[in-house]
């Protein structure tokens, strides 16, 4: 129990890190670059859906490439706000779970498996899948104990069938990526408007509420089976 709290906190404190270091360089390119954020978002507001297009696409090969999603997903709120954000970062995850499992489940088995096979996170991924693949599924996502991208290919060394991988990777995201795309449009709309956004506020605390509730709820599920 006590390294499934320490992961949380990993979690809690990785994600603080982030938003406060989008926040300083938010800050840094609105008041000493000229307005440079909000240029930004003004020319992604005036692009129609070319922006939202290409952050996605690389938002997609970053997730292939095993580069940290945390920091996209930020980024998305700043960018695009708290509600396309979000839509934008899990049709993402979705597209580059599904390329990064493909390639792990048809490419790279054999090599994930022999780099990772003696790893002991990967050794109860492996062992538990067998059991309780949903379970197990919804609770390394909503607290990783491995970065999302680098689980997706350890998924696919594992058996979990490719549907239910894909589905629950999405869903059980939701809440966490509301929390932080809340999070970015909460540091945008503060840096450059100077206004804290109540109701976005308010989001990101149901959201944060919604993930402690949903890590007790399975871990209680997977500690009484």
């Amino acid at each position: 129990m006590h390294s499934k709290k320490s992961h949380s906190k990993k979690m809690i404190l990785h994600a603080t890190v982030i938003m406060a270091f989008v926040g300083i360089l938010s800050f840094a390119l609105e008041h000493y670059g000229e307005g440079h954020l909000s240029a930004l978002t003004a020319w992604i507001e005036a692009s129609g859906n070319f922006a939202p297009f290409l952050f996605m696409v690389i938002n997609v090969i970053g997730m292939v490439l095993v580069i940290p999603q945390t920091l996209f997903t930020v980024v998305a709120g700043v960018l695009f706000g708290a509600v396309k954000g979000t839509v934008m970062c899990l049709v993402s995850m979705a597209v580059g779970s599904s390329l990064s499992f493909l390639l792990g489940r048809f490419v790279l088995r054999g090599r994930v498996f022999k780099r990772f096979r003696n790893d002991p996170n990967f050794m109860k991924m492996e062992m538990l899948s067998r059991k309780h693949p949903l379970k197990v599924l919804a609770l390394s996502r909503i607290v990783p104990v491995v970065p999302y991208s680098v689980a997706n290919y350890l998924w696919a060394a594992t058996g979990v069938r490719f549907l239910p991988f894909l589905i629950m990777s999405v869903v059980c995201l939701i809440p966490e990526t509301v929390f932080m795309t809340a999070g970015g449009h909460l540091l945008s709309s503060g840096v450059r408007m100077g206004t804290v956004n109540w109701k976005m506020l308010a989001v990101l605390a149901a959201a944060a509420v919604l993930i402690a509730i949903l890590v007790r709820a399975v871990r209680r599920s997977l500690d009484q089976e």
